[in-house]
């Protein structure tokens, strides 16, 4: 009887000892898992903390993607407008630069015309008096190389009629020679005439001059003009120049390319 009580003793001490012993193992998983939790906890807290920065610095990065994207499409747009405008001043300066060209070649035409005809002229003025002698009454006019005879030195009847003298065909002769060896000039035959002289008088003896250098020394009648002016000197000017019509009018077409 003893013996079994002693026996039921000793198991439940030993009972208690595995008992105390489990206990303690339990409240030392509780407190791991405790502070597992708080660590979790912890890390959950600092997780989501790092979830707002991160999305604080997402709508950042958003604000300043789209600020940028404005920044560059106004500067595209700032862009385009100025290349638009730099077209157009060029298209601008590109027509300035064309009229400038335009009229600096009008002006070249104009200067090398000028010059040409002085060059000419002064051929002419120096074959008259190669031609003519240094006795002529050779001049210059307004550009025109002007011969001055009087009526009577090509007229007869002291000049009062429209037969050409006998030696009156040697002078236009001279004069004809000149203005064939100068096929860019024309002559104007101008009768300085008092006013009391008839108009058919003076187209008559005017015809006879246009004759003797048409008909017998071959000058085109498209290079002679006949004019006349009020004058009682009663002399013939011969005036070899350029053909002004026709330079205005190539100067007109010159202006028109």
């Amino acid at each position: 009887m003893n013996k079994r009580i002693f026996v039921a003793c000793i198991l439940a001490l030993t009972g208690l000892g595995l008992t105390a012993q489990s206990k303690k193992d339990l409240m030392a998983e509780v407190n791991n898992l405790q502070s597992e939790l708080e660590a979790t906890k912890t890390e959950l807290v600092e997780a989501k903390k790092n979830a707002k920065v991160s999305e604080a610095q997402a709508a950042s990065y958003e604000s300043q993607l789209a600020e940028v994207q404005a920044n560059n499409a106004t500067l595209l747009t700032n862009l385009n407008n100025f290349t638009e405008q730099s077209n157009q001043k060029l298209d601008n300066l590109s027509g300035v630069m064309e009229t400038l060209r335009k009229k600096e070649e009008e002006l070249k035409f104009i200067n090398e015309s000028l010059t040409s005809n002085d060059s000419i002229s002064l051929i002419v003025l120096t074959n008259f008096k190669q031609t003519l002698g240094e006795s002529a009454n050779i001049g210059v006019e307004k550009g025109a190389i002007t011969v001055i005879m009087p009526y009577s030195s090509l007229f007869d009847g002291n000049g009062n009629t429209t037969k050409l003298k006998g030696n009156a065909d040697e002078t236009i002769a001279k004069i004809a020679s000149v203005l064939k060896s100068n096929p860019q000039m024309i002559m104007s035959i101008e009768n300085q005439t008092a006013e009391t002289s008839s108009y058919a008088s003076v187209l008559a003896q005017s015809g006879s001059l246009i004759t003797a250098f048409g008909e017998t020394h071959a000058i085109p009648s498209d290079r002679m003009i006949l004019t006349r002016t009020t004058n009682p000197s009663n002399t013939i000017r011969f005036k070899i120049h350029p053909d002004f019509n026709s330079f205005y009018l190539q100067l007109r077409q010159n202006m028109k390319k």
